[in-house]
């Protein structure tokens, strides 16, 4: 039995086919996080979904939520953004796909994070306006991981506790950075140190108004170096790698 109808905005995450003639959609909505939803007959009407359900789709949904346990029911939907330049370019629309896999990874079902959805919206809209896909989503993934609590501390050495200054190593093991001087004589490792520069880039990044992110000047080294440390967080506390940076890691 259902117990009421939700009328909300939500993203669709993604979806995947059930049975000859449903899909079970992914939504995320500003108002119950998560939604993992069934839509019937969403394979052969042409009517109630058409182009509805994309990945990366902002749509104003009608939900039947369950009354204790079980599966909610996506009964209507309409597009209110459908952001159809990402569409047009695939890695660009990978990069999407990649965020919209970490949405769903991070967040529980039924739990509201406001931020989240205003953050994953700011993304989805530069990113169909034109602005580098892989800059931009370094933006998004930074901000996700102080979202939901696992950044790390970009001020000061784990270990120390003291300002971060001069060359440094990340540790993904102990969840921070150390400083040259906690670092013994086997660790100084100069393949692995960071630049001061790298880590004042994903401070500005985490704090920042969203507004001026894209003043933001990145060097591509320290792009390349500052999307891996966040990467390598990201994949330690999920505790696999998301499916969407191994294509991108293979084009």
């Amino acid at each position: 039995m259902v117990a009421n109808l939700l009328k909300c905005q939500a993203f669709v995450l993604s979806t995947q086919d059930l049975g000859e003639s449903d899909r079970l959609v992914t939504l995320f909505t500003r108002t119950n996080g998560r939604i993992t939803a069934i839509a019937k007959g969403a394979k052969r009407s042409r009517r109630r979904f058409v182009n509805v359900l994309e990945p990366c789709t902002l749509i104003q949904a009608s939900i039947a939520l369950p009354r204790t346990t079980g599966l909610s029911r996506l009964d209507s939907a309409t597009i209110e953004e459908s952001y159809p330049a990402i569409r047009t370019d695939f890695k660009e629309y990978l990069y999407a796909c990649l965020s919209c896999e970490l949405v769903s990874l991070w967040t529980r079902e039924g739990s509201a994070d406001e931020g989240i959805f205003d953050i994953f919206k700011w993304y989805l809209t530069g990113l169909s306006e034109g602005t580098d896909p892989k800059r931009r989503t370094l933006f998004f993934k930074t901000r996700l991981l102080t979202l939901v609590g696992y950044a790390p501390d970009f001020e000061a050495c784990i270990r120390c506790k003291e300002a971060l200054e001069g060359p440094i190593q990340f540790s993904v093991s102990e969840g921070g950075f150390i400083c040259k001087a906690c670092l013994g004589g086997k660790d100084l490792i100069a393949s692995k140190m960071v630049h001061a520069g790298v880590v004042g880039s994903l401070r500005f990044i985490q704090k920042a108004d969203p507004a001026r992110l894209p003043r933001l000047n990145l060097t591509r080294s320290t792009m390349n170096q500052a999307w891996e440390i966040i990467k390598r967080i990201h994949c330690h506390h999920l505790q696999m790698m998301p499916a969407s940076y191994k294509v991108l890691s293979s084009i």
